[in-house]
């Protein structure tokens, strides 16, 4: 009898049933049931393509413009890239609690990544020639509660600084949002209105998430958001839609920019 027993796993076995061989057009499909349906799949990795082209269009932004400031802001975006991988990871096991390093590391880069957005806001050029100090003395506070949640990692126990952490990320990708609108004010060529309102969305991700994930878990009695797979679609489809918005953004903002004449251009036409 032919036995396949999981679509990942590809395992064929051979035997008998009840002490008879089976013909071999006898054939029993056996599929593990994904926590994650097709669609839900679909909306993840959309996810984090679009997050991977904003990556791009960020620093081809910063290319076009000449700016040093806006390439440094698209490697910041990485951190939160290799989240987003961890998370597929992770789901691809069907959230398998032998390898919690994954989602244990997600976290710990969606720290980092909110971290290195919020200095990268502040280091873009208008922040640092208006308040240079208050630049380095948020870098400095950054760096230090990095350092401080990689030690406590490193020394504490798992569920002692998970809480905390993931306060401080959220709370840090907010004051990101807000450095980023308030530059608008003073340098409007970098990030469009709609490429600021895209980051933004994402903290309505968040929320939706949070609420959600309590509704899994006191109406459906779920272990997690990902069981209920139809709110865990409407908490991603947050996120896929608010990366669409980024990646649009960026895309019009680079447009704009490599359509514009040239300076020496405009001087020779005059």
């Amino acid at each position: 009898m032919l036995r396949i027993s999981s679509f990942f796993a590809g395992r064929v076995q051979y035997g008998e049933s009840n002490g008879v061989i089976q013909p071999p057009f006898c054939v029993e499909v056996r599929l593990a049931m994904s926590l994650l349906s097709p669609p839900v799949w679909a909306i993840h990795i959309a996810s984090v393509t679009e997050w991977t082209l904003a990556v791009v269009l960020a620093w081809r932004l910063g290319a076009a413009l000449g700016r040093a400031d806006v390439q440094r802001f698209a490697v910041a975006m990485l951190p939160h890239w290799g989240a987003g991988l961890c998370v597929l990871a992770w789901h691809v096991t069907n959230d398998a609690t032998d390898v919690m390093w994954l989602p244990r590391t997600h976290e710990l880069l969606t720290l980092m990544g909110s971290v290195s957005l919020a200095v990268a806001a502040l280091h873009l050029r208008e922040w640092v020639r208006r308040y240079p100090r208050f630049v380095f003395a948020a870098t400095a506070v950054a760096a230090l509660t990095v350092g401080g949640f990689l030690l406590a990692r490193a020394w504490l126990p798992y569920g002692g600084t998970r809480g905390a952490m993931i306060q401080v990320a959220g709370l840090a990708y907010v004051g990101f949002v807000v450095f980023l609108a308030v530059n608008r004010r003073w340098d409007r060529e970098a990030f469009s209105v709609q490429a600021i309102a895209g980051y933004g969305l994402l903290i309505a991700f968040v929320v939706v998430t949070i609420a959600l994930s309590i509704v899994a878990r006191t109406v459906y009695r779920a272990p997690s958001l990902t069981h209920v797979d139809w709110l865990h679609g409407v908490a991603e489809g947050t996120m896929t839609v608010a990366n669409l918005v980024l990646a649009l953004g960026l895309r019009r903002s680079l447009r704009a920019v490599e359509g514009a004449p040239s300076p020496a251009a405009t001087t020779a036409a005059a």
